[in-house]
């Protein structure tokens, strides 16, 4: 049962990862209105932004793509693991420290960034857990 929960993690957050990376990356317009009601910001449609979203776009179908790998052998892919929590540790690090600025900036909801938070927090101890 616990081997079902760690896998589903993995795949609910390369699935994240996939999926908001293929619409910044290719459909930037599309992107910045979805992400509005999903992650409770508001990104400017502009080229200034769209030029920032597309080459995260392209690191978020990366970091999707290299973290279903531990799927095939947790004990190989041991350090995509790590790298992982690494990354879901920075983005934590960023929404506290910066959250004054993304909800001037970017009107981020306070609630759904707790609730965002919560999210990350219980993914990265998953799969320190695993």
């Amino acid at each position: 049962m616990t081997d079902l929960i760690f896998a589903t993690n993995l795949v609910l957050l390369a699935a994240d990862h996939l999926i908001t990376g293929f619409l910044a990356l290719f459909f930037p317009r599309l992107a910045v209105r979805l992400y509005a009601p999903v992650f409770g910001v508001r990104i400017p449609e502009t080229e200034e932004y769209f030029a920032v979203l597309k080459p995260w776009g392209a690191l978020g179908l990366f970091a999707g793509g290299v973290g279903l790998l531990p799927l095939l052998d947790t004990t190989k892919y041991r350090a995509v693991l790590i790298w992982l929590v690494v990354l879901l540790s920075l983005r934590l690090f960023y929404r506290l420290k910066y959250h004054k600025e993304t909800q001037k900036h970017l009107s981020l909801n306070p609630h759904r960034n707790l609730f965002h938070m919560t999210l990350i927090g219980v993914c990265a101890l998953l799969i320190i857990l695993q």
